[in-house]
């Protein structure tokens, strides 16, 4: 049967041949751009099964049109300051792996994995727990007070609330005084405050831009990169890091409706110098004005070996300049090495099948791999999504809990006794593909203690999925979740 009936037979004839050399051509193009092999079965099927509006969707919605100019531009910044950089800052992760033989015995095999993935050195820093925007604010604004040569700040979602305004005060503030402030945002999520809060900041003297700029809005979350990082660096010495955007929902002091339990880090010492490092490589490609290596925005930062109260630490960034994909690799690096536990929180679990067999192979070793993820999830097709890979790892011994009290939103891992992540990284596809990310690596008994201890205590607000009860489920449902895992294809 033609698709084009009530056409003239020639004309009818011509146009199935055209559009039989558009669905070869688009099926090429599905081959060689789509690199998950789920994904590119995914469009392949959809272009086949749904003629025309399938290959409609590819090209509307499965092409990111702004991928290869901006990994081009943004690659090539990066390898240009990485070189600089690896000039005039040394790598000493060798002698603090000499200097902490214990921390080297555990740990080393993941230490140098990440300093090889691209060069994220080993340092050692004084670091501090934030939990939920309670902790997290006064630390920031305090911190940002205390500013003396330049801000730096490159937010995923900055709202026009209570701490939104606090922040762009002191920011102000800052600038007033003659402290240097840069500020990127993403344009999708941080759309409200483009009229009032970047036209004040700008007033003010204060360089602001998006880091990737979008036009259409409704369909930007699907057609852009985002850039989910939440990062602060203040004076090149001082950084903040993890999940807690500006927003009056992360602070439970601010009566908003709903709980929200995250974490965040303070960093004070030379990791700092490479989360400055992927700062300005975005920074550079979004606006005319780039920054060059100077002692001033990498200043020689110098902790004692042994230093009371500091933690081992690396950064780990990803996104869709680099190479590979560092932050799932580095998940996967983790997992495989863990010998004992794996606490493991996170939002958004839609994972690869690397992290899948990592997180399964741990689980029938004997780890005691937990995992903590939301009990309703703010995207229903995403928390359906999850439901699906749950059979599996229950099956391998994974223990699985539903946070009750809110909404959890951190992204954090405890491995054995004293590696730990606090990050912007979700567990899913975008994540690992698409998104700008970041995320610390610390090494260190008391910090991992810290971060075990509000792990646990998490999981007396939550429901254990009991194994029985969800076998037992009816058909309809588990075929819900089989039917929204496909859509995770296209996330």
């Amino acid at each position: 049967m033609s698709y084009f009936s009530d056409l003239p037979p020639y004309l009818d004839d011509l146009l199935v041949v055209i559009y039989f050399l558009i669905l070869i051509t688009t099926i090429v193009r599905i081959l060689l751009d789509t690199q998950s092999t789920s994904k590119t079965l995914a469009y392949i099927l959809l272009v086949i099964i749904l003629p025309i509006i399938g290959v409609i969707f590819y090209y509307s919605f499965g092409i990111n049109y702004r991928h290869h100019k901006l990994t081009k531009k943004r690659a090539s910044r990066e390898r240009e300051l990485l070189a600089k950089f690896k000039n005039n800052v040394p790598d000493k992760t060798t002698e603090m792996l000499k200097a902490h033989p214990l921390v080297a015995e555990q740990f080393g095999e993941v230490i140098r994995f990440i300093d090889n993935l691209a060069y994220e050195f080993l340092s050692l820093d004084k670091i501090k727990l934030l939990i939920n925007g309670e902790e997290k604010f006064p630390e920031v604004l305090k911190s940002l007070a205390a500013a003396e040569k330049f801000i730096h700040m490159e937010y995923y979602d900055w709202e026009n609330d209570t701490r939104g305004n606090q922040i762009k005060d002191v920011l102000l503030e800052r600038a007033k005084q003659g402290v240097k402030v840069r500020v990127m945002f993403d344009a999708y999520a941080s759309r409200k405050i483009k009229h009032n809060i970047v036209k004040e900041l700008k007033a003010g003297g204060i360089e602001i831009y998006p880091v990737i700029r979008i036009k259409l809005d409704r369909f930007a979350n699907r057609m852009n990169h985002r850039d989910h990082r939440k990062i602060i660096i203040i004076d090149g010495h001082t950084g903040f890091l993890g999940g807690i955007n500006i927003s009056d929902r992360y602070d439970n002091s601010i009566d908003t409706g709903l709980y929200w339990r995250d974490t965040h880090v303070k960093i004070e010492g030379r990791t700092v110098l490479n989360m400055q490092r992927h700062f300005i490589v975005n920074w550079n490609s979004c606006q005319p004005d780039e920054l060059d290596f100077s002692k001033e925005l990498f200043p020689d930062i110098n902790v004692e070996e042994h230093a009371n109260g500091h933690e081992l630490a690396q950064i780990v960034a990803g996104g869709p300049i680099y190479p590979l994909s560092n932050i799932m690799l580095t998940y996967f690096k983790i997992f495989t090495q863990a010998r004992s536990k794996l606490y493991i929180t996170n939002p958004y679990f839609i994972p690869s099948e690397s992290i899948m067999d990592a997180l399964i192979q741990a689980a029938i070793s004997g780890v005691d791999v937990r995992l903590l993820m939301p009990e309703k999830s703010d995207s229903a097709i995403v928390g359906a999504s999850a439901k699906f890979y749950y059979s599996s790892l229950l099956k391998a011994g994974v223990r699985i809990f539903l946070y009750k009290k809110g909404f959890v939103h951190a992204k954090t891992v405890v491995m054995d006794a004293g590696l730990s992540i606090v990050g912007t990284a979700n567990m899913d596809i975008r994540s690992f593909q698409l998104n700008f990310e970041m995320m610390s690596v610390i090494y260190g008994d008391d910090f991992a203690r810290q971060l075990e201890n509000a792990f646990l205590d998490d999981l007396k607000l939550s429901v254990e999925i009991n194994k029985e009860v969800w076998f037992n489920q009816s058909v309809t449902k588990k075929l819900s979740y089989a039917v929204a895992r496909l859509s995770s294809s296209f996330l």
